[in-house]
């Protein structure tokens, strides 16, 4: 029942943008209005908030978020072969698939569950992961989706596009602003910083809003294998390598292993899709399988939960 309470606001607001789109109380030059207003101002404002005030201690959580991101890179390189091989995917496209693949809902989902699951204690392990899942996933999932133009030309050459393709982005400039924020602590007038807070309140739900509103303009059929598969790999095989990770490979506290692994087991999280709108591609794949991934893992955390405990 905590599961399903958890999970029905996702599907909730998700399927009021699909309704809005269908009954058309809004149209599709009404969708991509939104779609700039929160990828553009709203996403970036949540993550600079996010990054900036995260507590990052590097010693103690080394190798927890060790034993975490290397379970989450290996997905992510399974998730941009695998498109590849199946589905015949090009390099943007495969990596927006892994992105859906190896990044987990762990703020909409993954905090009100592990508070209710692990209490307080367990949510200091997940904030840690919270703190660095959007740097270490864009980072790398930017690399991805760039590298047959990264094989191009002199190498300086290509990492100076690539930086200036980084910086360019609301999205990574946001993370590059709140990890320097955060590093130097620079102090931040606080009605500026209650300004952009308010903004990045905004940014999940209306993410979910255009996420139901893309599921109209896409044939979801023709969806269905990739959005499966992807479910498939972050609800069931990334917590199962977690859990091996933490429990068999490293020697990681039980409490914060347990956490850990919940956290692989949310559903595909929002930003999957927040990356395929950054690279105009694979939205379908993307939306369609954040959508099954919540509904599957009202049974797939229970189960979870019971193992673990």
């Amino acid at each position: 029942m905590l599961i399903f309470t958890v999970l029905f606001p996702v599907i909730a607001v998700s399927l009021l943008g699909y309704l809005s789109i269908s009954w058309r109380w809004f149209t599709v030059a009404d969708s991509e209005t939104l779609s700039r207003l929160t990828f553009r101002l709203l996403i970036p404002c949540l993550l600079f908030v996010s990054v900036s005030r995260s507590q990052i201690d590097a010693g103690e959580s080394l190798e927890f978020l060790t034993a975490y991101y290397v379970v989450v890179l290996f997905i992510y390189v399974l998730g941009v072969v695998l498109s590849g091989l199946f589905f015949k995917y090009q390099p943007e496209e495969q990596s927006v698939f892994a992105m859906g693949c190896a990044y987990s809902n762990t703020t909409i989902v993954g905090i009100p569950v592990i508070a209710q699951a692990l209490g307080e204690e367990g949510l200091v392990p997940l904030f840690f992961i919270i703190s660095i899942q959007n740097l270490v996933l864009f980072t790398i999932g930017t690399i991805a989706a760039e590298r047959t133009h990264l094989s191009a030309g002199s190498v300086i050459a290509a990492l100076r596009r690539l930086l200036t393709q980084l910086l360019g982005s609301p999205i990574t400039a946001s993370l590059i602003a709140g990890l320097i924020v955060n590093i130097a602590g620079i102090p931040i007038w606080g009605p500026a910083f209650a300004s952009v807070e308010l903004l990045s309140e905004a940014a999940i739900p209306a993410s979910l809003f255009v996420l139901g509103m893309s599921l109209k303009q896409y044939r979801l059929r023709s969806q269905i294998a990739p959005a499966a598969l992807m479910t498939a790999i972050n609800i069931l095989l990334l917590p199962l390598l977690v859990w091996f990770s933490m429990f068999q490979v490293f020697e990681i506290n039980e409490q914060w292993a347990r956490a850990g692994v919940l956290a692989a087991a949310m559903p595909v999280g929002i930003s999957a899709y927040v990356f395929a709108n950054r690279y105009n591609t694979g939205h379908g794949a993307a939306a369609a399988g954040s959508l099954l991934s919540s509904l599957v893992a009202v049974f797939t955390l229970s189960l979870v939960l019971i193992l673990l405990q």
